[in-house]
């Protein structure tokens, strides 16, 4: 049973007095676990990311080529914060790798043949770096959609950071 009169809440065990102090802390909290929760990166899917596919163009100069196709909720992604989970493939030999692939799968195999393809993989660009792992790592950043990278790649993040675990 409760009683609530002003500042003083009273329950059938124990009072508690709310001091200015404690209602501007309360307040505080609520911005922070506010802000939190705005800035919170969505976590990226691999299933989700699989999801592209590809319409076939006629080009004069290039002949036919074919360019991907993403699915809404993937597009509306573009450009957003988000995080991905995978393996790292590093693309240079050192401890801290600045740009690297990251997998949806373990790197005992080509990916871009079957089981995986170009959509199983996301191409990490880290200016501060993250420490080599054969483990799976997550990654945090700015996803941007490749519609006709070279080297047919299909997903970038840029900025990333690893996400502290």
């Amino acid at each position: 049973m409760q009683a609530t009169t002003g500042m003083i809440r009273s329950y059938d065990h124990f009072s508690v007095q709310l001091t200015p102090t404690m209602k501007r802390l309360a307040s505080l909290l609520s911005l922070v676990l506010l802000a939190t929760t705005a800035s919170a990166q969505k976590v990226v899917d691999w299933n989700s990311l699989a999801e592209v596919t590809y319409a076939e163009v006629e080009s004069e100069s290039d002949g036919t080529t074919w360019v991907p196709e993403f699915p809404q909720a993937v597009s509306d992604l573009n450009g957003t914060k988000v995080r991905v989970s995978g393996y790292m493939i590093p693309l240079d030999f050192t401890e801290v790798q600045t740009s690297f692939l990251i997998s949806a799968m373990p790197g005992d195999g080509c990916y871009f043949h079957m089981p995986g393809g170009p959509e199983t993989i996301v191409y990490i660009e880290a200016p501060k770096g993250a420490d080599f792992s054969y483990g799976t790592v997550e990654m945090e950043g700015t996803l941007e959609l490749l519609k006709d990278d070279p080297y047919g790649l299909l997903y970038q993040i840029k900025d990333a950071k690893p996400v502290e675990k």
